[in-house]
């Protein structure tokens, strides 16, 4: 038996990605003139055509790159879960210069 995922599912793990990757949770920063800049790194989530995808905020105007293809909120949880099991591994893995 398999439970529905929901946005709050996808969020959730939205925010462990960040939160490993040192990024801030929110997508946009109001600066002291009030002008609304992107979080350059922070990852989100785009949602169009009644599915949604990871992309990584790539510019202060809200320049974007695919991480995952855009799917159903399932397949977008499991590839985001994948995501965040390969940071995981590779914060866990010593550099190769530490090695003997």
């Amino acid at each position: 038996m398999s439970y529905r995922i929901n946005k709050a599912h996808l969020e959730n793990v939205l925010f462990h990605i960040n939160d490993v990757t040192g990024n801030k949770p929110e997508a946009w920063t109001q600066n002291e003139e009030g002008k609304w800049r992107a979080n350059i790194g922070t990852y989100v989530l785009d949602w169009a055509y009644g599915g949604a995808q990871l992309v990584q905020l790539t510019s202060e105007g809200g320049g974007q790159r695919n991480i995952t293809g855009r799917g159903s909120k399932r397949e977008t949880y499991w590839r985001m879960q994948a995501f965040l099991m390969g940071l995981h591994a590779s914060a866990s893995k010593p550099s190769p210069s530490a090695m003997p």
